[in-house]
């Protein structure tokens, strides 16, 4: 995404992957004759920045959230506006209100402050963000989901409890995963985890342990995105789970 300022030069958004709405860096294009500028993301859990660095790990931009997205605080050690926030939404600085794409956020309130555009598809409660901020995301202003941030956050918590370690390529077992990477597994491939994306669950991250199977931790991100997630674990430096 690209940002123009009147007067000013504009910035070029990257995110962490495609479809994706949790920044990664910024690059702020300078005016003719000067150097660009990319400025890095640091975000929490949710996605939503926390810190903006430079390229030699200064910090120009930091900030606190309250639990609906209202800031505690906000410091720059240089001019550098930075007006993102929950995945998705961007700060109207002169009405406080959060751009979220279909409609406005309220982060006082934790609200939209109008209806939901796909009316009862969204949930019964028209202006609601989410269930929980903390584990939910509604980048688009319509309907709230989980990202694949969250559920991998969710899914190594549940592997780290029972000592897992990514020591081996997860292979994939079944139709178009059959031979190809999926995720990973400790050294004797009893602990570990697949991400996949199938009809009935959507796009999930399978945990396991021996026979202790966990839940199906899901997030929102189409068979696409999911394929190229599970590239990420094409490692040649690992060795790999033979399929068994």
């Amino acid at each position: 995404a690209q940002e123009c300022r009147l007067g000013r030069s504009s910035s070029l958004y990257i995110y962490s992957d495609q479809g994706s709405h949790e920044p990664l860096a910024r690059v702020d294009r300078a005016a003719p004759g000067e150097a660009d500028e990319v400025l890095y993301y640091h975000t929490d859990v949710n996605g939503a920045p926390e810190e903006m660095t430079d390229g030699g790990g200064n910090i120009v931009w930091e900030a606190g959230y309250q639990v609906w997205g209202n800031l505690t605080h906000e410091k720059e050690t240089r001019p550098v506006q930075q007006n993102l926030r929950f995945q998705g939404q961007y700060l109207d600085r002169e009405t406080g209100l959060h751009y979220n794409l279909y409609r406005f956020y309220d982060p006082d309130i934790g609200k939209f402050i109008s209806g939901d555009p796909i009316s009862l598809k969204g949930g019964i409660n028209l202006y609601a963000y989410a269930p929980n901020p903390l584990s939910w995301i509604d980048p688009l202003g319509l309907k709230c989901g989980s990202s694949y941030e969250q559920a991998r956050n969710k899914a190594l918590k549940w592997l780290e409890e029972r000592g897992f370690k990514a020591e081996r390529v997860n292979i994939g077992k079944f139709g178009s995963t059959r031979g190809k990477p999926v995720g990973m597994t400790t050294a004797d491939g009893k602990t570990g985890f697949r991400i996949e994306y199938d009809e009935r669950s959507g796009a999930h991250i399978n945990v396991f342990s021996g026979k202790d199977k966990g839940e199906h931790f899901l997030f929102d991100a189409s068979e696409s995105i999911v394929t190229k997630l599970q590239k990420l674990f094409d490692l040649p430096s690992k060795p790999q789970r033979p399929i068994s």
